[in-house]
């Protein structure tokens, strides 16, 4: 597999991840106000979707939906909001953020200035809920979804 030194999807430091495969894995993003932001992050480092295969596309892309299916299963959201930026880190990985009518900038974007403080917390039992519905959609975790993903390499 290709990995990029010094890319921070690449090296998967820190990583709060819910489910790891062979191609990519899901991991929840820890942004104060955005309680359930996860990411769907291929493991290979390509820098545009278009850089997959036909296959791997509607993989990643079946993965991007399984989660939101899952987060609004767990959550119950007003809203999800799907992002593919990349400009800062230019590896495949998308954005997949619940949205709540008290988060700090609803119901603009997530990029903008806070206008709130937000007081939501994750429900108990997010992670294994999480990690169930996951695994029921895109198959058993590869590996454990504590484990590094430098172990699957």
């Amino acid at each position: 597999m290709a990995i990029k030194k010094g890319c921070a999807h690449c090296e998967a430091k820190g990583e709060d991840r819910l489910w790891q495969g062979p191609t990519f894995r899901v991991v929840l993003v820890h942004e104060t106000g955005f309680e359930g932001w996860c990411r769907v992050i291929w493991n290979e480092h390509v820098s545009e979707l278009t850089d997959l295969s036909e296959g791997d596309r509607r993989e990643v892309l079946e993965a991007v939906v399984a989660l939101e299916e899952a987060l609004r299963a767990e959550l119950s959201p007003v809203k999800i909001n799907i992002a593919s930026l990349g400009t800062a880190a230019p590896h495949l990985h998308f954005h997949v953020i619940p949205r709540f009518e008290g988060d700090p900038t609803f119901p603009d974007p997530v990029w903008l200035p806070p206008s709130r403080a937000s007081a939501r917390s994750l429900p108990d039992g997010f992670h294994g809920g999480m990690q169930r519905r996951l695994a029921e959609r895109l198959g058993p975790a590869t590996t454990s979804p504590q484990n590094a993903v430098a172990e699957t390499r």
